[in-house]
């Protein structure tokens, strides 16, 4: 596991200007080189080897900017199936709305829309990135800030990795709290800059380790806080993992993730629930970075307390992140902010406090849990999908009530259902979609009540005389108030 450390630099007013001249010649090298390998040229590495004349700082620009453009080839094939598919669905619509009404007012925003991704398809390509981001670009051309400061927060970071099998050599950590840097000069009274730097009482463990690590990869970082520049040293080395002190023995904590909140479920090893709990997040997309990096971190120190208090290890779904449909902007940088961060962190701090991982198959488990334990329970189908989490990764299955099994047998053929035969969630697809098609959304709300009503002649298999109190187990204004009388009415007459 990585454990970084941020140590703060103390450079004299000479060393600042030769950290600086570091900082300027090793960020220009990364954009003239990215230049180049954007434009497919050949011998890279001698061309930049002609103008910095340092192999260590070369090799490191290079691997950057290959993880660079790897990204953003990654980025355009994603765009390019996105689009592909929207393109599909929207003539798709086109055809099923022409088929029943060719004059229909829809087909114009239908078609405008239709060319309008069909454009966006035929120009899209590979563009160079802006280097520092767009936001601080648009800033400096707005003249929010000065060419001066727009310099140092786009050139605010330099590294060097070394040798891939071997110890760094051209920064490194000296035994009296000194940074070691290599410059680009090549005269031996200049070639080194000697730094001091500040370690304070809960670093000092860390410090320690890092003096017997051999190999460590340091990132210096440069800000301007209330208004001064200040210089950092991001320490990156690789810790062994500790021992697991809470497992499964007892039970377990599931995790169901939603882009706002979490919920966890706690259960014992019978997979019988305990407890439950939901933690909240607010708006991640208004956070700047650093801000939103501590609020997420705070929310998994509660997660992972949690599984600490119940002294039970945790199991979460194994999420794939590739997203083939978009939601509105803001929702889009939840969850990207989600997916990059959350899950990261929780992993790391779950191994740091010694708590057990486990990950299972999200299928199906928050239609699982309404479907089956909404009655019995009577809890949000977000906490019961952590309870099917929970569940699942203990081993227990989940078989299907029989109530479920008769509305299997009545319906037969009359819904498709889309899994193959051999998967072990086909049956509950066929619930899940005949009750959609039935237009049954809802199991808390007496909306089931009259829709159960409506299902005896979708099914055709009512044989005996119904009785008479339809509303059995409601109040005068609509809502449940018995719910075993309003359970028992259900069954006793065969609707679900």
């Amino acid at each position: 596991m990585i454990q970084t450390v941020i140590f703060r630099l103390y450079p004299s007013k000479t060393q600042e200007k030769k950290l600086d001249e570091i900082f300027t010649i090793h960020n220009r090298m990364k954009r003239i080189g990215y230049k180049i390998l954007f434009n497919g040229e050949n011998n890279i590495q001698q061309k930049l080897m002609a103008r910095c004349r340092n192999n260590p700082y070369v090799n490191t620009i290079l691997i950057e900017n290959n993880t660079k453009l790897d990204q953003q080839k990654t980025w355009l094939k994603k765009r390019e199936k996105y689009m592909r598919k929207q393109h599909k669905e929207i003539e798709k619509k086109i055809k099923e709305i022409k088929e029943k009404n060719k004059r229909d007012r829809r087909l114009k925003g239908l078609y405008s829309r239709l060319s309008s991704v069909q454009n966006r398809l035929d120009h899209l390509k590979l563009k160079p990135i802006v280097f520092g981001g767009k936001r601080l670009f648009r800033e400096k051309i707005l003249g929010k800030i000065s060419e001066q400061e727009f310099q140092i927060k786009r050139d605010s970071s330099f590294c060097c990795v070394g040798k891939k099998q071997g110890v760094n050599l051209n920064i490194k950590i000296l035994d009296d709290k000194t940074l070691k840097i290599h410059t680009f000069h090549k005269d031996r009274n200049k070639k080194w800059l000697i730094i001091p730097f500040s370690v304070n009482q809960k670093q000092e463990i860390w410090f320690r380790q890092i003096l017997i690590v051999e190999k460590y990869t340091i990132t210096i970082v440069r800000r301007i806080i209330k208004g001064d520049l200040r210089y950092f040293a991001h320490v990156s080395y690789e810790i062994p993992k500790p021992d697991l002190k809470y497992g499964f023995k007892n039970g377990a904590i599931g995790l169901d993730f939603n882009y706002n909140f979490v919920s966890l479920c706690n259960v014992d090893k019978k997979a019988s629930l305990k407890s439950y709990q939901e933690i909240k997040f607010g708006n991640l997309h208004l956070y700047r970075k650093d801000k939103r990096m501590d609020y997420i971190s705070y929310k998994m120190d509660k997660v992972v307390n949690y599984c600490i208090n119940k002294r039970k290890g945790l199991i979460i779904e194994d999420l794939s992140f590739e997203q083939n449909f978009s939601y509105n902007k803001k929702l889009n940088r939840k969850l990207s902010n989600f997916k990059k961060r959350a899950l990261d962190l929780l992993e790391r701090k779950c191994i740091k406090e010694g708590v057990s991982m486990r990950k299972v198959h999200p299928a199906y488990t928050s239609l699982i849990g309404k479907y089956k334990y909404l009655r019995s329970h009577n809890l949000s189908t977000h906490v019961l999908a952590s309870y099917v989490i929970a569940r699942r990764g203990l081993g227990f299955g989940e078989s299907i009530p029989p109530i479920y099994k008769w509305l299997l047998s009545q319906v037969g053929g009359f819904v498709k259902p889309r899994l193959k035969k051999g998967s072990p969630y086909r049956k509950w697809s066929q619930i899940h979609d005949f009750f959609k098609y039935s237009g049954i959304t809802s199991f808390k709300t007496s909306d089931v009540m009259r829709k159960a009503s409506q299902m005896k002649d979708v099914l055709n298999s009512a044989t005996s005389a119904q009785p008479d109190n339809l509303k059995a187990g409601l109040s005068n204004n609509g809502k449940i108030d018995d719910w075993n009388k309003f359970w028992n009415f259900i069954e006793i007459t065969n609707f679900l």
